[in-house]
């Protein structure tokens, strides 16, 4: 039930929040909001951070956004995007400030485990992605295995981490001010879901063919034990050792979603599926526990807290907001268009110096270079005079 934090709209975001300055501060400012400055030196920061760990580059990755080399001269486009979530953060955190809506220590633990627990999930869909595409992904370690979410907000660096969990407790609160959450509406949500609070025990056999998987399934209803069968039948090596047990940490929904299910009964042995790779799998659930609704109340409220009504009308109470608050944007990374920042254009090819040929040494080819300023906004021009793509950078790192 569990999900990745995408915010509320692009102006409530949860990477990090640059160090607010007075609006006073004689340091180059990247973005002010309502008087609060954002200044380019705390951008700078959280590139630099989100560039320069694994742990950064896996939430960039969950963020959509391309990867990054750490020190480099970054794309304007990605400026943009890490102050677009900056200048969010704060909008949310000056929205709930005008509503008397406080966080907590406890808001920030809730915001932690809620967290790590998202980012398990787009962590796992994102490494069975880069799997079927035979890729690696961005979210696995120098061993290979994946990051946990807890890993990952570990090795984080600590004012990314710090505005993750902050932006994560703010974004809640805003989300349950106002929302249903008392214990009707909890009982309600468990008594109408009730395949998300069954917890599976499963079990598979792999068979060579679906003649020997009709086999298979024949035995069991004939009263054969399943983990004596898995031992001396299945093909699958690592779960053969231990009678077929694949774990028992799947919910009924999760099931009953993988096999196309409408219901399981435990102990009968569901009709063979062919897998991807060619084998016919005969799958058991062989016990279940039901967790009580006082265990999972606060995984309901937090469903609850996370509807798509109470999503939206948080989001048009902060779009209002938005529309209503003085913004004002450097203009090298662009301008502030309502949600998000726009990159700059590229300057117009006029502005930008031509390309020549550099002299070739003595018996060798001649060597094409450039010369010329950086445009306007900074765009620097490629060897053929034109400019580059649009939003190229000019923002250094650190």
């Amino acid at each position: 039930m569990k999900r990745i934090p995408a915010g509320l709209v692009a102006v409530v975001s949860v990477v990090a929040l640059g160090t607010l300055t007075s609006a006073c501060q004689v340091t180059p400012t990247a973005a002010s909001v309502n008087g609060d400055t954002i200044s380019v030196a705390s951008l700078n920061t959280q590139m630099n951070a989100l560039a320069g760990s694994a742990a950064g580059q896996c939430l960039l990755a969950l963020r959509g956004y391309p990867a990054v080399t750490a020190g480099a001269t970054y794309p304007t486009s990605f400026a943009g995007q890490v102050l677009s979530n900056s200048v969010g953060n704060l909008l949310a955190a000056q929205f709930a400030a005008a509503h008397g809506v406080r966080t907590t220590a406890a808001d920030l633990a809730t915001a932690r485990s809620n967290y790590t627990s998202s980012l398990d999930g787009g962590i796992t869909a994102m490494a069975q992605q880069a799997s079927t595409a035979g890729a690696v992904s961005p979210c696995q370690k120098a061993d290979g295995t994946p990051f946990t979410g807890q890993e990952v907000l570990a090795d984080a660096p600590a004012s990314v981490r710090n505005s993750e969990l902050a932006n994560q407790a703010v974004d809640n609160r805003l989300l349950a001010r106002g929302a249903d959450l008392s214990d009707a509406a909890v009982l309600g949500f468990y008594a109408a879901n009730r395949p998300l609070f069954v917890i599976d025990c499963v079990s598979d056999i792999a068979t060579a063919s679906q003649s020997e998987a009709d086999r298979i399934v024949a035995e069991l209803k004939a009263g054969q034990s399943f983990a004596a069968l898995a031992k001396a039948s299945s093909v699958d090596a690592q779960t053969a050792s231990n009678g077929g047990q694949l774990g028992c940490n799947f919910t009924e929904s999760r099931v009953l979603s993988a096999l196309q299910l409408t219901s399981v009964t435990v102990g009968q042995p569901v009709a063979p599926v062919q897998s991807t790779g060619g084998t016919w799998i005969v799958y058991e659930v062989t016990s279940q526990s039901v967790v009580p609704v006082e265990q999972a109340a606060p995984v309901i409220r937090d469903d609850l807290i996370h509807t798509s009504a109470n999503t939206q009308r948080v989001t048009k109470e902060l779009l209002v907001f938005a529309r209503h608050s003085s913004i004002d944007v450097n203009p090298q990374y662009g301008s502030w268009s309502g949600v998000r920042i726009t990159p700059p254009p590229s300057p117009p090819a006029r502005y930008l110096q031509p390309s020549y040929v550099l002299p070739a040494p003595s018996g060798t080819t001649g060597t094409t270079g450039t010369t010329g300023t950086t445009g306007t906004t900074g765009t620097t021009p490629t060897a053929s005079g034109a400019s580059a793509a649009p939003g190229a950078s000019t923002t250094p790192g650190g």
